[in-house]
Order: structure tokens, then sequence, then C-alpha cells
């Protein structure tokens, strides 16, 4: 009872948000839709002009615990000199090259705080010296105007921008059909999200990036980053074996497959994470972070490709058969960019990020 409530609340809320400003492009949920599990959406005040999104990762070749504790104390060193996000979390995981990796991905809801923090964090910043680090760094960071970012999520379960103190969780039906996503996004009502320019990536995994400090550029505007992320903390045993058995590996499939052919998907990074507490310790989590050249890169693997459609078509069976009852937690969010962007590599093997892709130009020192 409770759920069709919610779902009529946000039919409603929609069309009198259709009404107060017509769509150039009509949405593509289905007449009379209703979703198999109510599913919810973030949003923030209206004062909120941009949402700062920045990721800071630490490399080595060290052992995986060796790594995650520099960059503990790495993390704990900049938050007491710079001071600390809206909200932060953590990660580990081991790329492509072997390398331990780790990041923090932090989020900031106020642009005057962003500015003051990023003041300090420059200079703290700029005094590393990639000739004598032993470890890489990097810090890939953007702004997204709320219209162009759009959630799917449980409301138990709050990770990213959802998680911020600021924000405010609401009902949606705009869930469980083929252009869902599009629809979510307030910007989909005038903005088809076509690339100004065709642009495709050339891939050049051999650039010299060790020993120095890197600023990417030439990054095409309206590039597009997905985080999407699972928690089986509160499965009981036969959801957790469903989960492992029949849909975990169905996404790694899609991962592996979106790493391993950038230049074909316009994937220009994917990286596979487990969540981990402030102490280092795992957690029963993870998400995957991608970055696309454009949100149709995104959508056209979404929509066609056989191994995002095991995914969908897996995790969909799973929905129906448990119901309410779904003891799996999923949740995603989907950021298009504007040319506000910036990527930033010290001592970085070159196949990190966006490095191997686009013009490299050594910083000012």
């Amino acid at each position: 009872m409770a759920g069709n409530l919610e779902w009529e609340i946000a039919t409603m809320r929609e069309q009198m948000t259709q009404i107060a400003t017509p769509r150039k492009f009509p949405m593509r949920k289905p007449d009379n839709h209703q979703p198999v599990i109510q599913r919810y959406s973030s949003q923030v005040s209206e004062d909120v002009s941009s949402i700062r999104v920045a990721t800071l990762g630490f490399q080595g070749k060290a052992g995986p615990r060796d790594n995650l504790t520099a960059f503990l104390d790495f993390i704990d060193n900049a938050f007491a000199k710079i001071g600390k996000p809206n909200h932060h979390d953590i990660a580990n995981f081991v790329d492509t090259q072997g390398y331990s990796t780790a990041m923090a991905v932090c989020y900031w809801l106020d642009e005057d705080d962003y500015s003051a923090w990023l003041e300090k964090f420059d200079l703290w910043w700029g005094a590393h010296d990639p000739e004598a680090l032993e470890n890489g760094l990097w810090f890939e960071s953007f702004s997204v105007p709320p219209p162009y970012r759009e959630t799917n999520l449980f409301q138990e379960y709050l990770r990213g921008v959802s998680a911020c103190p600021m924000t405010r969780i609401e009902p949606m039906s705009e869930s469980g059909y083929w252009g869902a996503a599009r629809d979510r996004f307030s910007a989909s009502a005038h903005d088809d999200f076509s690339p100004e320019q065709n642009v495709e990536l050339q891939y050049d995994p051999h650039r010299d990036t060790l020993r120095k400090h890197i600023k990417v550029s030439d990054i095409p505007s309206q590039l597009c980053v997905i985080r999407s992320g699972v928690t089986w903390a509160n499965c009981g045993e036969e959801q957790l074996e469903s989960y492992e058995t029949n849909l975990k590996p169905k996404l790694d499939k899609g991962m592996t497959y979106l790493r391993e052919n950038p230049v074909d998907t316009g994937c220009c990074s994917l990286r596979q994470v487990t969540c981990l507490e402030a102490d280092g310790s795992a957690q029963e989590e993870a998400y995957s972070l991608g970055i696309f050249l454009t949100y149709r890169h995104l959508e056209r693997w979404a929509h066609d490709h056989p191994t995002h459609l095991a995914i969908y078509t897996r995790a969909l069976a799973e929905r129906k058969k448990y119901q309410e009852n779904l003891e799996l937690l999923t949740y995603h969010e989907i950021c298009v960019l504007n040319e506000d962007v910036r990527f930033e590599y010290i001592n970085c093997h070159p196949d990190t990020g966006l490095l191997p892709y686009f013009t490299n130009n050594a910083a000012d020192q």
C-alpha cells in the first residue's frame, strides 16, 4: 500500500513539472508504468548551482595493505591541512597493470566551500615533487549542474552525492524500463545529449608519464561519469548465493568488456573497487566508477550490448522474484559534465585514468 502511494505521489509530481516546463523531447516511460519495486532519487535545493566531485587517488607497486596504510595517512594529512568535503568515501582495487590502488571520492554542494578548499589544496598538491615520490597520485575533479545528474537508489542505501547531508530523498517512478535513466535527468526535457562534434578515443598506453606531474588537456565537453554500486551486507544465504552465482559474474564480464574495449565503447576509464571503512577494513560493498566520452556512449552499451543486457535482465529477475523482500541493494548516479573538469596525475603509470587518450601537459612546478 505504501509503495503504491509513493508511486502516485511521484507520478503527480512529474505531471506537475511537465505542465510547468513543457518538454522539447518526450519521456520514454510507457503510459501507466509502475515499477516492480519502489526506487528513489536524491535531490538538492534550488540554490545549489553545481555539484563538485573530486577523486584523490594513490597507486603503487607495494603490497595492497602497505599502499592502503600509506593512503589513509595521505588522506588524513590532506584533510587536516586543507579541510574536509561535505562527504567522502574510500575504496581500493588492483588496476590492470597490477598496481595496488586506493582512492577517496569527495563531494561538495556549496561552490564557495569548494573554492576555499581548492585554494588550500592547490598549495598542498603543488608541493609534491614527482621526482621524489615512491607512489603515484592523481586528482580528477569536475562540476555538474543538478539538471545534468540523475540517481536511482534505495532509501536505505545512500552513497555518493546522495549521502551528503544537504540532499533529500524522494520516490520516483522512472525505473524498470528502457530509457528510464535518460528520463531521470531533468535536462533531458530540452537536451538530447548529442555531442557538439563526434569524438573518438585514440588509445596510447605508452606515454612518458612516470616522474612527472601531468595535466590532461583537450578533454571534450560532455564527458559522462557513472558510479554504480551494490551491497550484499543484508543478504541472507539464499540471496547472497544468487548474487554470487547469477549476477556478479555477469557484472564482472560487463566491466571487463568496457575496460578492454575503450575505443569501441568510448569508455575512457573503468574502476571496480571495494568500499572501505575509515580504518581501511573492507565493507560488504563495491562499485564501478566509469568515465565515458558521452552519455550516448554509455547509453549505447546499456541498450545494445549483450554484456549489459545480461546484467539488466538478471537484476530485473531478482527484483521480480523477491520484490519488497529483496535484500541486495543497488544504486547509481550518472553525471553529464560541462567543460569544468580537471584531471592531473603525479608519477602515475601511463595507463592511469585519462592519460592514454588526451594531451599530456607537464604542470608548472
